[in-house]
């Protein structure tokens, strides 16, 4: 960047001749505002102004200070003296209004002199949206107008302090009534945005970003404004409702009990499914997804009709175990378990078919059996696409309503408890609940998505006897 000053000081006859040029321009407008009634003659703060330039302009004039700021500054002092002053509702937004004006000059000169001309063009582009923001779009926010240019001012050297410093402008002033949910939605995306790397630049992966991380909080909108709408007061106050904790503790309990049932089970068919080939495995797979398109309700009915009362299999379970499947902990795991089973699996398969198989031929090699290998070396290094898949089926499983209603409905889980809540007294009073539950939710959520992160990546194998790292390709 290369410095835009100028090498020759004016000398003091031009400093002169542009100072008595703009003090004559400052008498003729008050001269002609006076004579048509507009300004009153003597007024005390025209004086006042009058005499602040002519001692900027004898400064100006003796001294080589910076002429360009200097003439800037008798500009602002005189056109605040027929407009500025108007726009403020006192004399000490007045003068404030001129002050901040004045450092708004002395900003944009050295930008102008030190930066690249866009940073000058923002700025001042910037300083225009502030006034049609708070002066022209809204009434009595005067001293917002000066706030909110001292923060332009600041950021004005850095186009990602600029960035950020428009995103909270715009969130509490566009935003409104979700002014803090805005913040921090934008706060995020320019995160992401600056702080994105590449091997080869890209503004076209940059721009798909900024568009996908918009699309996912505009789907994920009505979340956010759940956990952020209710105070700590109204959550405890619903947290020390028995019902509820037993609601919670219900869905805590099914869901875990579901998922490991799941990870017992689906955790060895995606071992063979991913290492075996057979006639119809790919119509299997294809079995497995469909408790994720069917409809809630249907799956619901699906299962009401093979495990309710008086259907065969239902009183089946019931003959040999004295068990009741609708309305019991033991249909909700049921419902869990139908409706979590295609995550677990997909994910499974995919984090065994991303283990190669030639480390397990290796150990087998070295005299391994078979489950040996499985249980050293694929299981290990698929750990962490199993606990992910793991995760997913539980965080299904807890917050699955729909199969659940009508297979077990009671005892409440966490979903069934704020519909109840919804039905019986309206959206105000389950509003509380539901942010429980997403709290609660989400923080089960990515406890087992922080645990998840510290298994091994199917990479490298682990160090064993039957696969030490010396061997590892």
């Amino acid at each position: 960047m290369t410095a835009r000053v100028s090498s020759v000081s004016p000398s003091r006859r031009a400093r002169l001749l542009v100072v008595a040029g703009i003090l004559a321009a400052h008498l003729a407008a008050c001269a002609i505002l006076s004579w048509r009634g507009e300004l009153e003659p003597l007024e005390f703060f025209n004086l006042l102004l009058l005499a602040g330039n002519l001692v900027i302009g004898m400064i100006l004039v003796r001294s080589e200070r910076d002429l360009l700021l200097g003439a800037g500054v008798m500009l602002l002092v005189g056109a605040h003296g027929f407009l500025g002053h108007r726009l403020a509702p006192d004399a000490l937004t007045s003068g404030a209004l001129l002050l901040v004006n004045i450092l708004v000059l002395y900003v944009g000169l050295k930008l102008y002199a030190a930066l690249p001309k866009r940073y000058v063009g923002a700025f001042a582009a910037g300083y225009l949206l502030l006034f049609l923001l708070f002066i022209v779009g809204m009434e009595n926010a005067e001293p917002l107008f000066l706030l909110f240019l001292l923060g332009l001012c600041a950021c004005a050297r850095s186009f990602r302090l600029s960035a950020f410093f428009w995103a909270l402008t715009l969130s509490f002033t566009v935003g409104q009534p979700y002014a803090w949910q805005a913040a921090l939605v934008s706060f995020f995306v320019l995160a992401a945005l600056f702080g994105a790397e590449a091997r080869l630049a890209s503004r076209t992966a940059l721009f798909f970003l900024a568009v996908g991380l918009l699309l996912v909080f505009l789907v994920l909108l009505p979340v956010i404004l759940v956990l952020t709408g209710e105070n700590l007061h109204s959550l405890g106050a619903v947290l020390a409702e028995r019902s509820v904790r037993s609601a919670l503790g219900t869905t805590f309990v099914t869901a875990t009990v579901s998922t490991a049932f799941l990870v017992l089970w689906a955790v060895p068919l995606a071992y063979a499914l991913s290492r075996l080939s057979f006639p119809g495995r790919a119509f299997l797979l294809s079995l497995i997804d469909i408790p994720i398109v069917i409809p809630q309700s249907a799956a619901g009915i699906a299962l009401l009709v093979v495990f309710g009362r008086q259907q065969v299999i239902g009183e089946a379970i019931f003959r040999a175990f004295g068990l009741r499947c609708d309305g019991t902990i033991l249909g909700i795991c049921i419902a869990q378990v139908f409706v979590a089973m295609p995550f677990l699996v997909r994910t499974a398969v995919a984090a065994f078919d991303a283990v190669p198989e030639r480390l397990e031929f290796a150990a087998r090699t070295l005299g391994a059996s078979s489950l040996g290998a499985f249980t050293r070396i694929a299981l290990p290094l698929a750990s962490r696409g199993i606990l992910l898949g793991a995760v997913l089926a539980w965080a299904r499983a807890a917050g699955e309503f729909g199969a659940v209603l009508f297979l077990a409905p009671t005892p409440e889980t966490a979903p069934i408890a704020a519909w109840n809540r919804f039905n019986s007294l309206g959206v105000a009073e389950a509003g509380p609940l539901v942010a429980l539950l997403l709290f609660f939710s989400l923080a089960i959520f990515f406890l087992l998505q922080l645990a998840s992160r510290m298994l091994p990546a199917a990479g490298a194998p682990p160090a064993s006897p039957l696969c030490p790292k010396e061997v590892a390709p």
